[in-house]
């Protein structure tokens, strides 16, 4: 897929997509979910690549939901015909530039590389909503987060009213979603939203610093299947089920090549040179879901 909102760079393992209408202050459209979409599936698909970076191109994250439809902006049944509307896959149904339709959420939690979040500035709304079921949010100084939908009269979405209380707690979720305030990095990093604030000029150094440590420290199939399991347990209420799926991931990898090697590179003191990659070694009974 040729990119026109988005920007994809790769080096060191690392891919780096970039939010890229800087003009519109990255606000998001239809054709920018399928373009994001498409690459984080080709980060999944690719055995060399580790960790993806996302952040916004210019002076902000995303400023929310192209609002240039104006009054019809959310209303699905006055979608402009164009690119918003053409990006759109069969299966779901575009509102306000983001997708509400089956497979999205599916989609996120079903990703097996780590996604580092950074946030420039400000990032309202679909911004904000977006980047819930990812995983590891940083913010500059200068970011703003807002759940800016009741303000303009519709409801939160991608499942953000599921994520945010899981991250930050009803009572917060519930004032945040409420009253659509703006937060700044510091309250976001107090009520954990976001894990750390650094300087605008150093967002994306901490950011790809962040990405070689997991990169050089941990295998690679340990961290996807890692990940996986802190999305799949977030729905799971059987603690002995949980436990079931864990033991015998942990068996299996166990007996995988990167166990010794990280055991021997302990034990002689030296970096390890892991042998497994992703999603060439992943075990063949992944997704476990009994």
């Amino acid at each position: 897929m040729d990119y026109e909102q988005i920007l994809f760079d790769t080096k060191d393992q690392v891919a780096t997509i970039t939010l890229n209408r800087p003009d519109k202050l990255n606000a998001f459209t239809g054709k920018m979910l399928q373009e994001f979409r498409d690459a984080l599936q080709r980060v999944e698909d690719d055995n060399n690549l580790r960790v993806s970076i996302m952040t916004g191109a210019g002076r902000g994250f995303c400023a929310g939901s192209d609002l240039s439809a104006g009054g019809s902006a959310f209303d699905s049944s006055q979608r402009r015909q164009g690119s918003q509307e053409s990006s759109a896959r069969p299966s779901q149904t575009q509102q306000g530039g983001a997708t509400t339709g089956p497979g999205i959420m599916e989609f996120f939690l079903g990703l097996t590389k780590p996604v580092i979040v950074a946030i420039n500035g400000p990032c309202i709304g679909v911004g904000i909503s977006m980047v819930l079921p990812l995983d590891i949010r940083i913010a500059a100084e200068s970011a703003q987060i807002s759940f800016a939908f009741n303000k303009r009269g519709v409801l939160p979405e991608l499942a953000s009213p599921w994520f945010l209380p899981r991250i930050i707690g009803l009572s917060k979720a519930a004032e945040i979603m409420y009253t659509g305030r703006m937060l700044n990095a510091q309250e976001s990093l107090e009520i954990g939203l976001v894990s750390r604030v650094v300087p605008n000029d150093k967002l994306m150094a901490a950011a790809n610093e962040l990405a070689q440590e997991i990169i050089v420290n941990c295998a690679p199939v340990s961290v996807a299947l890692t990940k996986y399991m802190l999305y799949q347990f977030l729905c799971e209420t059987d603690v002995e089920k949980a436990n079931s799926i864990n033991s015998r991931y942990f068996g299996w990898s166990g007996r995988q090549p990167d166990a010794r090697e990280g055991v021997v590179s302990f034990l002689e003191k030296r970096p390890a040179k892991w042998k497994m990659s992703v999603p060439k070694d992943l075990p063949d009974f992944f997704p476990l879901k009994t």
